[in-house]
């Protein structure tokens, strides 16, 4: 989620630098990008493993966390904040 919301407020800061009006992105953007952002996290991580039960593990402890309210709650406040900055 950090990464995401470096990425847009670097772009606010840009525009406002160049005199524009920045618009937030819509939620769907931001989640798809936040959703990316945490999937080549994953991938990274994932390759540094070299246990095949162990990286079945990582990535069924992943997908559970993905899936979980704690990681939905975190995305829609992390929005929340973005766009309160714009």
């Amino acid at each position: 989620m950090r990464a995401t919301l470096r990425f847009y407020n670097e772009r606010r800061k840009q525009a406002l630098a160049r005199g524009e009006v920045g618009n937030p992105p819509s939620f769907e953007t931001f989640s798809t990008m936040a959703t990316g952002l945490m999937g080549a996290s994953k991938q990274v991580d994932l390759d540094r493993l070299k246990n095949l039960s162990m990286r079945d593990a990582f990535e069924r402890t992943w997908d559970q966390r993905l899936l979980s309210y704690s990681t939905k709650k975190l995305l829609k406040d992390s929005y929340e904040t973005l766009t309160k900055r714009y």
